[in-house]
């Protein structure tokens, strides 16, 4: 079925494709003109969450157009109470439901269409068919796209994702774009929700920590070779819970982490009055009520991945890991007071990342140097409380 709907799909991006149009250019583009916007970024958490600071800035510059976004379905959740968008557009990656997606956007009638990434030709072959006028892409990995884009804008390797993003937006309405408020992250979460999350949750395992310390550990990422070692996280956290009894550590992974989060929760006691202040959520939280756990965190320890990008917009404070990633392209870009990265140069050259039989590079980040970055940051906020 995917081979049938692939090959549907091109025959009539071919058939639509033969009239011959000329393309609009970057100085034809007006921005009083433009009342209806398609923002797109289809890829993971992280790397839509990277992109909502063009998104908010988009809203900024075109305060009267409406902005859809368009987003992977089982990750739209996250970004429905968006104050900068007017609807989420859901899209179920590759070549799945494409016709309906192709409607869906026709009737958005949209003038332009932003997308913040370049590893999907999908979203911009779309775009085209619907005949949206104007289509501006970051990057150049994908020459299939090229003939049906107004503008490409070039990667700049050696800035963080988030102004590359803004560099779509730079190129188009040239705009500087150099204020705090243009590169946050954005993510709405309610405070009540955040408290109810957290009493149903403590009163559901019948004990009460509020007053405790909550530590998360992200015990997984998209990636193995992103991971931190699970043994790690076991020694970590019988340390910090073997240095105060005002302290909970909390396990979060996405579906399939339930193993591996029964195994460090095993690992870090077997003593029984420890036992009673580790929560495990690995892979039993669903990503609606994520952000809500995140939120009611005193620190985050995490590997590069969604929840990292979540925590750091809701200021939650975070230690994050990092060796094969690059920390100025994906680390922290707000509020660096509260969010410690622990890097270490890639021991591999050339990294191979995702392609490594045998990606142990994390385990260069020892236990001790988590630890004290842990204690520091435990110190800072109940300093900053005080």
């Amino acid at each position: 079925m995917k081979l049938l709907n692939k090959a549907a799909w091109k025959a009539v991006l071919i058939t639509k494709g033969k009239k011959k149009e000329r393309k609009k250019t970057v100085n034809e583009l007006n921005p009083d003109k433009i009342s209806n916007v398609l923002a797109v970024s289809s890829t993971a958490i992280g790397d839509t969450l990277l992109s909502t600071p063009a998104v908010r800035t988009t809203h900024r510059i075109l305060p009267n157009a409406s902005i859809d976004f368009m987003v992977r379905e089982k990750f739209s959740v996250l970004f429905e109470n968006n104050p900068d968008i007017r609807s989420v557009v859901p899209y179920y990656g590759g070549y799945k439901r494409l016709f309906s997606l192709l409607n869906r956007i026709k009737s958005g009638n949209y003038d332009l269409c932003l997308v913040f990434h370049d590893s999907d030709p999908c979203p911009v072959q779309a775009a085209y068919l619907a005949r949206i006028p104007f289509i501006a892409r970051i990057g150049f990995k994908d020459e299939t796209v090229a003939p049906f884009l107004n503008v490409r804008v070039p990667y700049r390797d050696e800035v963080h994702v988030i102004e590359q993003r803004l560099d779509v937006l730079r190129t188009l309405f040239k705009v500087k774009l150099d204020s705090p408020r243009d590169k946050r992250l954005v993510l709405h979460v309610v405070v009540e929700e955040v408290e109810t999350f957290w009493d149903d949750l403590l009163n559901g395992l019948g004990r009460n920590y509020a007053k405790n310390k909550r530590i998360g550990f992200q015990i997984s990422a998209s990636r193995p070779y992103k991971a931190w070692p699970k043994r790690h996280f076991s020694e970590l956290g019988k340390r910090l819970l073997a240095d105060s009894e005002d302290v909970n550590i909390i396990l979060f992974g996405g579906p399939g982490d339930e193993k591996i989060g029964k195994e460090i929760a095993e690992g870090i006691t077997t003593v029984s009055s420890r036992k009673s202040r580790i929560i495990n959520l690995a892979g039993r939280l669903p990503l609606k009520e994520l952000p809500a756990a995140l939120k009611g965190l005193d620190l985050f320890i995490t590997n590069d991945t969604g929840p990292f990008h979540i925590a750091v917009a809701l200021k939650t404070p975070t230690i994050s890991l990092f060796v094969p990633s690059t920390v100025r392209h994906t680390g922290p870009y707000q509020d660096l007071e509260i969010h410690k990265v622990i890097r270490k140069p890639k021991p591999c050259s050339p990294c191979i990342q995702k392609y490594c039989n045998d990606p142990n590079c994390m385990s260069i980040i020892s236990v001790e140097e988590v630890y004290q970055a842990a204690k520091n940051s435990l110190s800072q906020r109940a300093f900053l409380e005080g």
